[in-house]
């Protein structure tokens, strides 16, 4: 692999010094126009068989650029709080903002080829695993993510001489784990079994838009020189373009336009009487207690998401469900406009931060199926936008599932009479009045067209591992009750299941 960095790669001393001012004035000026900009975060993954050689070339560019607006991060052993999520779920939290550079050591890739290497895992596993980044990687690409994928390769004889600096020198600017010097040792002594598993790794992930950039690194100052200059090309070469178009997976996104759609299907005069209601409200709530508080819960976790019409009833049968539950683990989101931190990120960015941990309940009161709803509807993004949404919506919600997370959906449905009568019933009451809005009444005449994008999200995101469940919602006694029962109808199924 790469047989050209085996060839000789060096600058010299006198060279460097000529040339370093102009390189840091070129990456300094490459910084701030990218922060003025404010169009995309610039994503720069170091990694390699090559451990001081990528501290190091990290430290270097860090003391090249202004701090203020550079990050660097080091996928270390997750914390107790990270290991409680998903795997992806610290690198997210991590990302850089748009006009920002992140720089990340290893970043999502040090997992799935070390524990492979190691025989941590198997090779299904280790697939599976580029899967993940594979999506990850497009997934934000698709949002203008520009990435800048160093891999840093030494002769084999020499990565020995550099384990044997790191002895003598263990107080470097980047001090390693006992654990992390002693896989670096094992990549040293297995040499040719740890290309083979980079080879692999590199050709699943070298992608248009995520391309692995080789680097000779064994001369400390050519090193150092094309990252810079590699770095300042990058993002010179995107500010002022379009991001470049990125093929799709498979088949587009095509959605209907008139007919039949699943709330039509639904039966609205389904009903409880009050008596009813009491005596099933308590049971259910009863089962979600014991369900919540059990042994088996406490390696999975819980992810509701309520969407639906405006004045459906989604804030009642949520104080329902979470008067069933301990407060201490639980949490509900509600979901607005993005403010302007939120803007700077990919859309699915703020719904990963809110995620649970272990034996946690987290409510969603609105949710990721905006971009296929109100933002479809509104224009807020490109027809391409929201249409590849369902991927990575689908990808989304899998990789919750694989973790242990049981995500269910709720649609609560109500037809356009009883929305008319509850809007009035709001204006006239003094203490629901702040419930409705201007943008509920705009919101009504588009009604059809929300009908038929609720239709397509249903179709193209239900899935056996998070399915849709459209609640019959003109009588709040009944959706109150058939959301409560769906939770717990699942729960127990789920936590049954031998799969965990």
């Amino acid at each position: 692999m790469y047989e050209s960095l085996k060839i000789p790669h060096e600058i010299s001393k006198a060279d460097y010094r000529a040339a370093e001012p102009g390189l840091r004035g070129a990456l300094i000026d490459a910084q701030f126009d990218l922060l003025e900009s404010g169009d995309f975060p610039v994503i720069v993954l170091v990694s390699g068989l090559d451990v001081l050689g990528r501290s190091a070339a990290t430290k270097q560019l860090l003391s090249w650029m202004d701090p203020r607006h550079i990050r660097a991060y080091a996928a270390i052993r997750p914390s107790e709080e990270e290991r409680d999520r998903p795997r992806m779920w610290r690198f997210w939290r991590a990302l850089p903002r748009k006009g920002r550079i992140g720089i990340f050591l290893n970043g999502w890739y040090e997992g799935p080829a070390t524990d492979y290497f190691l025989g941590r895992s198997d090779h299904a596993g280790f697939r599976k695993h580029i899967d993940e980044v594979s999506r990850f990687e497009r997934t934000l690409a698709q949002e203008g993510a520009l990435f800048v994928k160093f891999f840093f390769l030494l002769p084999e004889e020499q990565i020995f001489r550099e384990m044997k600096k790191l002895k003598k020198s263990p107080s470097t600017a980047w001090k390693l784990s006992k654990e992390e010097t002693e896989i670096d040792r094992q990549f040293a002594k297995r040499y040719e079994d740890a290309l083979g598993t980079v080879e692999e790794l590199i050709g699943a992930t070298s992608t248009g838009h995520a391309p692995w950039i080789p680097i000779a690194s064994a001369d400390p100052r050519y090193r150092d020189m094309t990252v810079g200059n590699t770095l300042v090309d990058a993002i010179r070469g995107r500010l002022g373009k379009r991001p470049p178009a990125i093929p799709k997976t498979g088949a587009s996104a095509v959605v209907r336009s008139g007919g039949p759609n699943v709330l039509s299907a639904l039966d609205l005069t389904r009903s409880l009487e009050r008596k009813d209601y009491r005596r099933r409200l308590r049971q259910e709530q009863g089962r979600l207690t014991a369900l919540t508080i059990g042994k088996k819960f406490e390696n999975r976790a819980l992810v509701a998401v309520f969407e639906g019409n405006d004045a459906a009833g989604k804030g009642g049968a949520i104080r329902r469900v979470v008067q069933a539950l301990d407060p201490r683990l639980t949490r509900v989101i509600p979901i607005a406009a993005p403010s302007d931190e939120e803007k700077a990120q990919h859309y699915l960015w703020r719904f990963w931060r809110h995620l649970p941990r272990r034996g946690h309940i987290t409510i969603f009161d609105r949710s990721w199926y905006g971009r296929v709803l109100v933002e479809r509807i509104e224009g807020f993004c490109s027809k391409s936008d929201w249409q590849r949404a369902y991927e990575e919506i689908r990808s989304f919600e899998a990789e919750l599932a694989d973790y242990g997370i049981i995500v269910v959906k709720f649609w609560l449905a109500i037809d356009k009479q009883e929305q008319l009568r509850r809007f009035k019933e709001r204006e006239d009451i003094g203490y629901k009045r702040y419930k409705i809005t201007d943008e509920d009444w705009r919101n009504r005449k588009k009604w059809d067209v929300y009908a038929q994008a609720v239709n397509d999200m249903v179709d193209r995101t239900s899935a056996q591992i998070a399915p849709w469940t459209l609640v019959e919602a003109n009588n709040k006694y009944f959706a109150r009750v058939k959301v409560l029962k769906t939770i717990n109808d699942r729960l127990e199924a789920e936590l049954k299941s031998k799969k965990r």
